[in-house]
């Protein structure tokens, strides 16, 4: 029944025994603890937003309307603002180790550190083509189809290492 979560703390169902637990800690360990908690949180939105800006430039490019790259651009900031939240509080969440035993964990680690950094390229491209719209957008399309597809497969880690392993998606 009881188990562990990412930040390596005790769990339980009904969640009695961890109050119990946090007595023990310092403020310090408590502060941790609940900054990793919040990563679950905090990542949908980055998501939704990463992946919601490819939607609105193929959008734009099905309309033929160059406005919608605006909408995407401001997408992809705060996306990547939120990104680089995200996983920042995916540390706590982990722990401050450069390579982990499980496998699944260190690929989710250093994918979403990589999302985070490559949030912020595209942002800066985004910016950088409304101010030069005659440039080439082949970069740009490149790294936001990349990093949709990276997404879905982070998303796919995450819900494998915290829901129990490769058949959390069975039917």
């Amino acid at each position: 029944m009881g188990g562990r979560d990412i930040a390596g703390d005790d769990m339980d169902m009904g969640g009695m025994h961890e109050e119990t637990a946090n007595k023990n800690k310092t403020f310090g360990e408590r502060l941790v603890s609940w900054l990793g908690r919040v990563h679950t949180m905090v990542i949908h939105f980055p998501i939704a937003l990463f992946i919601g800006a490819f939607g609105v430039e193929l959008f734009g490019l099905w309309r033929r309307n160059r406005d919608y790259q605006h909408v995407a651009h401001i997408m992809l900031v705060v996306g990547a603002l939120g990104a680089i939240v995200a996983a920042f509080l995916g540390w706590f969440a982990g722990g401050f180790y450069l390579t982990d035993r499980n496998p699944i964990l260190m690929t989710h680690r250093w994918l979403g550190t990589s999302i985070a950094v490559f949030g912020v390229a595209l942002a800066w491209m985004a910016a950088r083509h409304r101010k030069g719209p005659e440039r080439s957008r082949s970069l740009y399309w490149a790294v936001l189809g990349l990093m949709t597809l990276a997404i879905s497969i982070q998303g796919f880690l995450g819900g494998t290492f915290m829901h129990g392993g490769i058949n959390h998606l069975a039917f």
